[in-house]
């Protein structure tokens, strides 16, 4: 994720906010390799299970490049969030039109060629990881969250994959590149902070941050899988305008948070940045992989 997490998770709002940057952003090109990966059973919607799921953001972007029938599980730890896929999913679904109901829980989405069935499920990934049960699904996928994780739950994760063979599509993982536009002289200082806090622990043991997708098609490509990776990097311009407040304002808050003797020097940096706002001048790239993985 290219954000700290807060204490009580991570937000509808900010995960609404971010949702246009991370649909420009994904390798549609992997998006297809995914969809040729899957193999159903015979007369059977497609079964996909979404871990760390938040509001839904992964289907609303795969459902659509998958077309088929499908059976979706959006697995979150936070149960506002929970509630939260059914609200942005099925307001998404009726605004194209689509029949969508709700029946104790479970979506029921009809765009008129296709039938999605969605299901939320409350787990502690950091705990239960194991609990998923692959051999129900053809398709495992999961987006901005492989970068908040450590090398052994990646281990773990690999190990689920190892022993079903399922095809993996991992999107949006940070890989540590962040560029401001304009250039400013404490833009490396506030970067290094940043980076170092992205390293800590988020709930899984020590952040692998930018380094999660290289592990994770190291460790997959050594088990047979048939590993692809595409660049998938943010670029935020003056259309997004909240969004760019947003970053230099959790970029300036974690720099002074990392060492307090930088407050100073990332309080002129945010108030050069909101100036640069102003002008229509700011501007961030944010560099993130995705990676699809096939079992032989």
């Amino acid at each position: 994720m290219t954000e700290q997490v807060p204490a009580g998770g991570f937000s509808a709002d900010w995960l609404r906010l971010r949702e246009p940057l991370d649909m420009a952003a994904r390798s549609q090109a992997l998006a297809q390799g995914f969809k040729a990966a899957l193999k159903p059973r015979a007369g059977e919607a497609l079964r996909l299970i979404d871990l760390a799921a938040g509001a839904g953001a992964n289907l609303r972007a795969l459902a659509p490049v998958l077309q088929a029938d499908q059976d979706w599980i959006l697995v979150d730890h936070d149960p506002l969030l929970l509630v939260a896929q059914r609200t942005e999913i099925s307001g998404w679904a009726r605004q194209r039109g689509w029949l969508c109901q709700d029946q104790s829980g479970v979506l029921r989405i009809d765009t008129g060629t296709a039938h999605w069935q969605v299901r939320g499920q409350q787990l502690d990934l950091a705990r239960d990881l194991e609990q998923i049960d692959l051999s129900w699904c053809d398709g495992l996928v999961t987006t901005a969250f492989l970068d908040l994780v450590s090398a052994a739950w990646l281990d773990r994760l690999c190990a689920l994959l190892a022993d079903k063979r399922r095809p993996l599509l991992a999107t949006l993982t940070v890989d540590g590149r962040r560029t401001w536009h304009p250039p400013r002289e404490a833009d490396e200082r506030i970067t290094h902070a940043f980076l170092a806090h992205q390293a800590g622990d988020k709930g899984f043991g020590e952040s692998l941050g930018g380094q999660a997708a290289s592990y994770l098609a190291e460790r997959l490509a050594a088990q047979g899988y048939r590993v692809s990776t595409d660049r998938s990097d943010w670029r935020i311009g003056a259309d997004h305008p909240d969004m760019l407040l947003a970053m230099a304002q959790e970029a300036a808050a974690v720099a002074s948070e990392v060492n307090i003797g930088e407050s100073a020097t990332a309080s002129a940096w945010l108030a050069g940045r909101a100036d640069d706002l102003r002008q229509g001048e700011l501007a961030l790239t944010v560099g993130h992989w995705d990676v699809l993985a096939v079992g032989a």
